[in-house]
């Protein structure tokens, strides 16, 4: 805000209040002036700039992006989160060209929550590069207080990017070391299962499915207790794929009996034909996709198609 911008410029002017105003404003005015509690006109604004040894530009393009006060600039905060949160980025170029973020009077949790946005707005467009680096800003930003939702999202955005880099390992790190410290609040319940759902699939990534299992169960508890749900049909496909590492088909059987996604149905394939029902497991393959392409990066999946097909692909 502008009377910040005269407060500071005055301090570095090595100038008292009663210096700066004598003969244009008073003293209380300019202190006023300073609060923010009233605007100063663009003549007064030309006198205290030029005792100030600056141009009224230079004063003007300092403040440039201070219209608003933090109050005004939290509710607009707010509305674009309520857009996006609806799918809508339309108004997110407007907001990222009033640059609120680089205010010096912004709070770390504002700015942090804006850059969030624009992570978010990357993300919908495609830039990967910036993205990631808005999301950093805004890890950077929201680490300088307790960690709430919005640096969760932040750190979700993270993983995700460095999840397709194939970096799984240095992903889990972050994820495990924030799940901790978060384990414990209980105004976070949501974020916990965000965070454990993507430690499951990282570790799923790593062909560790017996850990998977046992966090699968945790997860499963923890939604209990918390009455809260996340992810259940995604949680479900992953339950279904751990089952039939584990041959344990009661369970699997449970699992794909409404068969809606190509993976279940070829999951439910699998447990036709290790119970012997070949003639189902048979007509059930035949309207799965033949594309392995999507089951490269899932060994266990591509295991289980591979089994198949030599077992009953001609039939």
């Amino acid at each position: 805000m502008i009377g910040q911008r005269i407060k500071e410029t005055r301090h570095r002017n090595n100038l008292t209040q009663e210096e700066l105003a004598d003969g244009i404003i008073s003293r209380t005015y300019l202190s006023l002036i300073e609060k923010g509690s009233v605007q100063p006109s663009t003549n007064v604004l030309i006198k205290l700039s030029e005792r100030l040894n600056c141009s009224l530009n230079d004063l003007m393009s300092e403040t440039s992006n201070f219209r608003y006060n933090d109050v005004e600039v939290f509710r607009e905060i707010v509305f674009h989160e309520y857009k996006v949160e609806h799918n809508d980025f339309s108004t997110i170029p407007e907001l990222m060209n009033k640059e609120y973020e680089k205010a010096d009077e912004i709070s770390s949790a504002d700015c942090g929550r804006l850059h969030l946005l624009y992570a978010k707005y990357y993300r919908h467009e495609g830039d990967a590069l910036q993205m990631i680096r808005q999301a950093d800003q805004s890890l950077s930003k929201l680490s300088n207080n307790v960690i709430n939702q919005f640096y969760i999202d932040a750190l979700l955005i993270k993983t995700a990017y460095l999840v397709e880099r194939g970096e799984v390992t240095e992903v889990l790190d972050l994820l495990e070391d924030t799940y901790a410290m978060i384990y414990p609040m209980n105004e976070l319940n949501l974020g916990k299962l965000k965070i454990l759902f993507e430690i499951i699939e990282c570790y799923y990534r790593k062909e560790q499915y017996f850990t998977c299992r046992r966090l699968i169960d945790k997860y499963v508890d923890l939604e209990r207790r918390m009455q809260v749900h996340y992810k259940e049909k995604e949680l479900g496909v992953l339950s279904a794929k751990v089952a039939a590492f584990e041959n344990d088909f009661e369970m699997l059987e449970r699992l794909v009996d409404q068969s809606e996604t190509e993976e279940l149905i070829l999951l439910k394939c699998y447990n036709l034909y290790k119970k012997g029902r070949i003639r189902e497991c048979v007509e059930y393959f035949k309207s799965y996709p033949k594309n392995t392409d999507e089951l490269k990066d899932d060994p266990l999946m591509l295991d289980i198609y591979n089994e198949l097909k030599d077992k009953i692909g001609t039939l």
